[in-house]
């Protein structure tokens, strides 16, 4: 894991900034679970997608990670282009390492 990525991991686990990040990514749900971005794109059936504590599973295609990670797999980008988004949403770009 890079020193960055380390860094988001560690940095996103309050559930206002999650919540904020989920939705700004435009994932719909109730509570702590969403609809997947990785198999449930037209948002049918309940919510796969669980997030807590600064990780998700989805518990229908076994998709897990970290805030990074949803962000990547939402967003369909790499590591670099992730961060990035996630620097101007929370309005700490250029404030890491």
């Amino acid at each position: 894991m890079t020193d960055i990525r380390h860094e988001w991991d560690h940095r996103i686990k309050d559930w206002p900034t999650i919540h904020k990040i989920a939705n700004d990514l435009g994932l719909a749900g109730e509570g702590h679970h969403f609809y997947c971005p990785g198999c449930q794109p037209l948002r049918n059936g309940a919510p796969e997608l669980a997030i807590r504590e600064g990780n998700f599973e989805c518990f229908r295609c076994g998709a897990r990670g970290d805030v990074v990670g949803l962000v990547k797999l939402a967003r369909k980008c790499d590591l670099e282009a992730a961060i990035a988004w996630l620097e101007r949403e929370t309005g700490t770009e250029g404030t890491l390492p």
